[in-house]
């Protein structure tokens, strides 16, 4: 079967410049474009899927819908595709304010260690896992909408390719079969 994973948009925590992770801001302008954009541009290409699953995340179901309305077919929430929350308590914060009221909690982030409420990453990367069960179950070709870090545990955990940069409505098309997912192509993601 075929899995198109797809990143969301650019979203509005980048242009107000806040924590993301699992901070729930709309698609900017310019996301909305990007995900209209990318949907056109897969549908064009000729590909056939039976179903659109997304993050439960406002910027990956937005995203979801235009490839939804391009495809034809329903968007489906999955939880499993929820960006990992490496932030922690600063999510949703602007990073500018963050510096001054939670100097320890960026300190900590900054430094690489366990910012207190985020999602550790040996746990995200059995989420990631129980992800590609679950969609293997699925068993139909399929768009999923996701998020960067999701995105580049799957291509360095299963893959073995760790990403440089992973590109808003950045598609990559994979094979699963028998559990083993396999790298077809990629468009946005640089390694």
């Amino acid at each position: 079967m075929k899995i198109y994973f797809v990143r969301h948009g650019e979203a509005m925590d980048d242009i107000r410049d806040e924590y993301g992770g699992w901070h729930d801001p709309e698609l900017s302008e310019k996301g909305i474009n990007q995900a209209k954009e990318a949907a056109n541009k897969l549908k064009l290409s000729g590909i056939m899927v039976n179903k659109v699953l997304s993050s439960p995340l406002v910027r990956a179901t937005q995203t979801a819908q235009y490839f939804s309305e391009e495809f034809r077919v329903p968007v489906e929430k999955c939880v499993y595709l929820k960006e990992r929350n490496t932030y922690g308590l600063l999510c949703g914060v602007n990073k500018t304010e963050a510096k001054e009221k939670y100097p320890e909690l960026v300190a900590a982030y900054d430094e690489g260690k366990e910012v207190l409420g985020y999602e550790d990453y040996d746990f995200f990367v059995k989420r990631m896992r129980a992800l590609i069960e679950y969609l293997g179950k699925i068993n139909q070709d399929m768009i999923a909408v996701t998020h960067g870090k999701m995105l580049g545990a799957i291509l360095t955990e299963i893959i073995g390719k760790k990403p440089n940069k992973i590109g808003d409505s950045c598609v990559i098309e994979m094979d699963l079969v028998n559990g083993n997912l396999t790298l077809v192509k990629s468009e946005g993601v640089e390694f």
